[in-house]
């Protein structure tokens, strides 16, 4: 049985986001899109083209734990007895929802968008666009919650889907894959267009880990699996059966993130060494609003360059400068 997509809004700049429907043996949805009123009418419509309501659905699982994919959840346990399942990595997310916000605000306040050296006004406009974003999710009920591993096996559509955890776009990111029909449900992790590796908050005494080395490295696994179709987070469905290549939309990528990092090294050797220089630089076209995936995209840039050996970086006065290794 293949998934079917129901695409909802969510007010954000991504678009709308996708969630899948199985409908037998059971109707189970794949991720659950944003809190909202726009949201919940349109997941209702979708359900009701299928001769489905909210109150039917028995599972909700969620791919990952942002909340274009989570943010409804809550919405749908109140409306019915679904429960919803997550990665065991993503739990504390979807339990402590307001908790893990208030800590990921604190981490960019005093820490990250200090060492970035954003001024107050641009740290203040991304601050705000994170609360404001942070209005779209709420907790769910902890008690109709259970996690799955990492590297586990879901029932979906009366067949075996392997979990893949796919970290990078997010730390807790998993894919679904059913090997017999080659079909993957990629969530966030496989896009037309490459998704931001979102810089997360590192635990107490631990170092921030480098995002977009991480995405690549869940790439290079997704490239390696055997695919004729593909199930997006955001936009339609492509692969071999929709006559477009996954490697094509893959290598695609791979390509732009490396003429992109080429592009970081040559700012940097030219005189630009702080990340808000370089935001600038690269992302000169985007209003300042818009610009905080930019600086995600950015911070991969300067990991890639870093674990590649051609930069080294150094904190001057709380701020992180980076400098080419031939200087």
């Amino acid at each position: 049985m293949e998934p079917i997509r129901i695409e909802l809004p969510t007010g954000l700049d991504v678009g709308g986001v996708n969630v899948y429907l199985f409908k037998q043996p059971e109707p189970v949805l794949i991720d659950a899109g944003v809190k909202s009123e726009e949201s919940w009418e349109a997941l209702q419509f979708g359900l009701a083209e299928h001769n489905l309501t909210v109150m039917d659905l028995s599972r909700v699982i969620i791919t990952h734990p942002h909340i274009d994919h989570f943010g409804g959840a809550g919405m749908i346990q109140a409306h019915s007895d679904a429960d919803v399942w997550v990665c065991e990595l993503g739990k504390p997310w979807l339990t402590a929802t307001h908790d893990m916000w208030a800590k990921r605000l604190r981490y960019y306040k005093q820490e990250f968008l200090i060492r970035v050296g954003l001024d107050e006004m641009e740290a203040n406009i991304i601050l705000a666009g994170m609360k404001a974003v942070a209005q779209k999710s709420e907790a769910v009920n902890a008690e109709r919650l259970h996690t799955f591993a990492k590297d586990g096996t879901l029932q979906l559509g009366g067949m075996a889907w392997q979990v893949i955890h796919t970290p990078g776009h997010n730390s807790a990111m998993t894919c679904f894959y059913q090997p017999d029909t080659k079909m993957l449900l990629s969530a966030d992790q496989l896009l037309k267009t490459t998704p931001t590796p979102v810089v997360e908050r590192p635990l107490p005494s631990a170092k921030r880990t480098p995002s977009l080395p991480q995405f690549m490295a869940s790439m290079n696994h997704i490239a390696a699996l055997d695919i004729e179709a593909v199930y997006p987070g955001h936009g339609r469905p492509f692969g071999t059966k929709y006559g477009l290549d996954h490697h094509i939309i893959i290598n695609k990528q791979y390509s732009r993130i490396h003429s992109r990092k080429a592009d970081c090294l040559t700012h940097i050797q030219a005189g630009c060494h702080v990340p808000a220089q370089l935001v600038d630089k690269m992302y000169a076209h985007h209003p300042l609003q818009f610009r905080f995936a930019g600086l995600w995209m950015l911070i991969g840039y300067l990991d890639l360059l870093l674990a590649n050996g051609d930069i080294r970086q150094e904190t001057v006065d709380g701020v992180w400068h980076f400098y080419a290794t031939e200087d």
